[in-house]
């Protein structure tokens, strides 16, 4: 395995810990607030506003759990060496491979999808 490879695969665990051990409080928070189909997971690692018309209530759960989120990625960021916006882009990408079935998600492009 190159030192490129190695490193690149130690900020994926880096984020999977983040994600799955880190924020578990925010987790069930996130994972109601998709359920709700209000909000879904954007490239970058944060959860966005799907419906236009969510609630106050809402956005500051999400803006919430974006706060906990980017201070994760900074702090994987700074273990692993490498730029916050590469750890956004890789926890995005697992968060969207993770959505379920009726979860909405931005595509390449930005748009929101259902799964």
């Amino acid at each position: 395995m190159t030192v490129a490879r190695a490193a690149i695969w130690k900020v994926v665990l880096l984020i999977f810990l983040v994600v799955t051990v880190a924020l578990p409080a925010a987790a069930q928070s996130a994972r109601d607030l998709k359920n709700s189909g209000a909000v879904g997971e954007r490239l970058d690692g944060y959860l966005g506003i799907v419906d236009g018309s969510a609630g106050g209530n809402i956005r500051a759960a999400v803006e919430a759990i974006n706060a906990q989120r980017r201070q994760a990625y900074e702090g994987a960021s700074r273990d692993s060496g490498r730029a916050r916006s590469e750890v956004e882009a890789v926890a995005g990408a697992r968060l969207r491979d993770k959505a379920r079935a009726g979860d909405w998600v931005q595509n390449a492009a930005g748009q929101w999808i259902q799964r």
